[in-house]
Formats: C-alpha cells, structure tokens, sequence
C-alpha cells in the first residue's frame, strides 16, 4: 500500500530551495597590490542562492543560474580591489532578484599569495 501524501494527511511541509552554480570561472582585474592592476587574475566561484519555490515549472517562475554566471562576469570586467569586495557585490546582485532569500558567495584567488590559494565567503540574506 502506498503512503498517502504529507499534503494529504493534513501534515504541513517546509520547502527549501536553492540554486547553485559552482567553478564559476573568470578572469578579473582583481587586487590591492600594484603589481596586480591591470592584470588578470583567475577567480574560481561558487554561488548558491536560497530562493522561493517555483510556482510552476517553467523558468519565468525561478532564478535563472545561467544569471549568475552573467552576473560574475560582468563583475569580473570591472576593476576591484578586494575579494571579499567581488563576493558581496555578486551576492548583492544574486539577491536582488524578487525569488531570492539568501545568496552564498565563495570566491578562490589561486594567485592571491605563492604557493597557497585565498578563498573568502560572503553571505547575505533578507530578513
């Protein structure tokens, strides 16, 4: 016999929904440092976005993740300073969109210092 539907039973459900893109890769004008302006550097990023649940299954009624993609590439063609700068102005971006709760930003600069990666995380959500 088949266990009847939560919905049926009269049992609530809470829904979480994310939507993540990882090794997100780019190359930014990215650095503090003189010897890094105008010299591209590869960021690796993964993003995940807390969003409300799709009304229906179509993709007018979520957060397109091809977005984030655009989203990080564009920031990648502007000159920044700071990682942590980058991450917070991608998730402020991601969490813009009217679906999204929560962003989750974490970028690797692999050439940050010799012989190690730096990585940053950014979290940003709605209240």
């Amino acid at each position: 016999m088949r266990e009847p539907a939560l919905e049926q039973r009269g049992e609530a459900l809470a829904i979480a929904c994310e939507v993540t893109l990882d090794g997100i890769e780019v190359e930014a004008d990215i650095g503090a440092y003189a010897r890094e302006f105008g010299r591209p550097q590869p960021l690796a990023i993964d993003v995940t976005i807390t969003i409300v649940p799709p009304s229906g299954d179509d993709l007018a009624t979520t957060f397109d993740y091809a977005q984030i993609h655009a989203f990080a590439t564009e920031l990648a063609a502007q000159r920044i300073a700071l990682i942590e700068t980058f991450a917070e102005r991608l998730a402020r971006r991601c969490l813009a969109h009217p679906s999204a709760r929560a962003a989750d930003v974490r970028i690797t600069k692999p050439r940050a210092v010799p012989g190690c990666m730096a990585r940053v995380r950014v979290r940003l959500s709605r209240d």
